[in-house]
């Protein structure tokens, strides 16, 4: 998905249908495109605008979407869910499972909870924040982490997690997780 791709779905949202959307999410209407081949309902390009909270949301695609003013996710169950793409400069919580964040921008977001079996290759961590966060079995190939280390923060299981992460323009590093990232990081 390349820029233009992005922007063309987010060009297709009106405002009854980011409403329709949102009231969607959070069960109060029917989402506003049609479920894709794929099984997942399309909510890609989507500008979250509310505060979703107390819900379980489960094979959405919101690629290219974004959490924009008061957008957030808190208290959620979020299961197989694709935020590729998606500026996520915000709060999120509270049980990630199976959930895409490749490519997707988190810098300065906060993190709150359980992150299992989440893709968060090439995503931009830059300056975000982990608020009692945990992260089992999750990926991250060349994930930026640049400016703020994650803490305090819960990575496992120790013995079949490897980072792959880009701290810094010069340098890419491969770590063997341990007890937690934050030694990691502060070794570069």
């Amino acid at each position: 998905m390349d820029k233009s791709e992005i922007e063309q779905l987010k060009k297709r949202w009106t405002t009854q249908q980011i409403c329709q959307g949102e009231e969607a999410l959070v069960g109060k209407s029917t989402f506003p495109f049609p479920v894709m081949d794929d099984g997942f309902v399309d909510l890609r390009g989507i500008a979250i605008t509310q505060f979703i909270k107390n819900v379980t949301i489960n094979s959405v695609d919101l690629s290219g979407a974004a959490l924009e003013r008061t957008g957030q996710f808190g208290m959620c169950k979020v299961e197989k869910v694709r935020f590729c793409f998606a500026s996520l400069q915000t709060h999120l919580g509270k049980i990630f499972n199976s959930c895409d964040f490749t490519s997707a921008n988190l810098s300065g977001a906060v993190l709150r909870g359980e992150f299992s079996k989440c893709d968060f290759s090439m995503a931009n961590l830059t300056s975000a924040i982990g608020t009692e966060v945990r992260f089992v079995n999750c990926i991250f190939v060349k994930t930026n982490f640049r400016n703020r280390p994650l803490a305090p923060i819960s990575v496992r299981p120790a013995n079949t997690c490897s980072i792959r992460a880009r701290v810094s323009a010069q340098k890419t590093s491969t770590w063997s997780v341990q007890n937690n990232l934050i030694p990691l990081l502060k070794s570069l």
